[in-house]
C-alpha cells in the first residue's frame, strides 16, 4: 500500500487536532497531520464546496473559502467566520503584510477586520487567480475559452502591469527571488522578471493538468500537483512523490500542506523525502 495513504488512514483514525506540532524526527522519517477531513466539518458545512484557494493568516491559522463564505482552521477545528452576501468568491490570497485580497467576478477587493469587502479596482477578466509576491500581488487568467491569457503584477494603489500573454490559462503561480514559476495545463514555465525571458521547465503527459505549485524557500525545493498526484521539480524533471493524493499546495513551518477540495481532506507532511512515497516490494 502507498505509504502516504497508509499514514493518512492511521492519522485519520486518531483524529489529530489542527495546530499540533509536527517536525521531522531525528532520523528524518515522515510525519503527517490530518488538519481537516469530512468528519471534522459541522453538519451544516458537510456539503460545502471549497474553492481552490488556501491562505495562511498572520496568527498561524489556515483560511479556506467556499463561494459564499470564509473559514478559519486552527486549534479546535474549523469555523465559518464571514459570509459573503454579494458576488461569489473566485479566489483569494494574503499580501505579505497580512491583508486579505479577494477576487470576485471582475473585481479585486480587500477585506477589513470587520469582514467588509472594499472594491479596489476592476480586473481585465472575470474569476482570475491571485498569488502573493514579496512586494506585489499577481493576478492571472486561469480558465479556458480565451484566445490569450494574461499575467499581471498589482502594486500598491491599484496599479497593475501586464507581464506577459500566453495562449493557455495559468492555474498556479509562485514567486522566486526575481522570477516567477507558473503552471499552465500540463507544463511549468519560468519567467525572469528582469530579462523578461520565458523558459519551459517541465511537462507532464497531455491528459494531466497541474493545479498547484509551491516552493520551500529555505531549501529551494519546488513541489507541484495534479488533483491526485504530487511531484517535485528536480533539475527540470518531474519526480513523482505520490500517485494517490494531490491538491492545492502551501509550504508552512517546515511542512507541505496539501488540500484536496473534492475529498475535503487537508494534510500537512513534514520530513518529505526526495523519493516516491511507495513501499518497496
Amino acid at each position: 500500500m502507498n505509504k502516504l495513504i497508509r499514514y493518512l488512514l492511521i492519522l485519520g483514525l486518531v483524529s489529530l487536532l489542527p495546530g499540533t506540532a509536527a517536525h521531522p524526527s531525528q532520523d528524518g522519517s515522515l510525519r503527517f497531520e490530518v488538519l481537516l477531513n469530512r468528519q471534522m466539518l459541522r453538519p451544516a458545512d458537510a456539503n460545502v464546496d471549497f474553492i481552490d484557494s488556501l491562505g495562511l493568516t498572520g496568527n498561524r491559522l489556515i483560511a479556506l473559502a467556499a463561494k459564499d463564505r470564509f473559514f478559519l482552521l486552527g486549534w479546535g477545528g474549523i469555523e465559518p467566520v464571514v459570509r459573503i452576501s454579494a458576488n461569489p468568491i473566485d479566489s483569494f490570497a494574503y499580501t505579505p503584510d497580512g491583508l486579505l485580497m479577494i477576487v470576485r467576478d471582475q473585481e479585486l477587493g480587500c477585506m477589513d477586520s470587520n469582514g467588509n469587502i472594499s472594491k479596489l479596482f476592476a480586473l481585465p477578466h472575470k474569476a482570475m487567480g491571485i498569488s502573493a509576491g514579496k512586494y506585489v500581488m499577481y493576478v492571472y487568467d486561469r480558465y479556458e475559452g480565451q484566445s490569450m491569457n494574461g499575467l499581471y503584477a498589482v502594486a500598491q494603489g491599484g496599479r497593475y502591469t501586464q507581464l506577459l500573454r500566453i495562449p493557455t490559462p495559468i492555474s498556479s503561480l509562485v514567486e522566486m527571488d526575481h522570477s516567477i514559476l507558473f503552471a499552465t495545463r500540463n507544463a511549468i514555465f519560468h519567467y525572469d522578471l528582469k530579462t523578461k525571458e520565458l523558459t519551459p521547465r517541465t511537462a507532464l503527459t497531455d491528459d494531466e493538468r497541474i493545479i498547484s505549485i509551491e516552493t520551500d524557500s529555505s531549501t529551494g525545493r519546488i513541489f507541484f500537483s495534479t488533483d491526485r498526484k504530487l511531484f517535485e521539480l528536480v533539475d527540470d524533471q518531474a519526480v513523482l512523490l505520490s500517485d494517490k493524493f494531490g491538491g492545492v499546495l502551501r509550504y508552512f513551518d517546515k511542512g507541505l500542506i496539501i488540500f484536496n477540495t473534492g475529498k475535503k481532506l487537508l494534510v500537512r507532511i513534514v520530513g518529505l523525502p526526495k523519493t516516491r512515497l511507495t513501499d518497496k516490494p
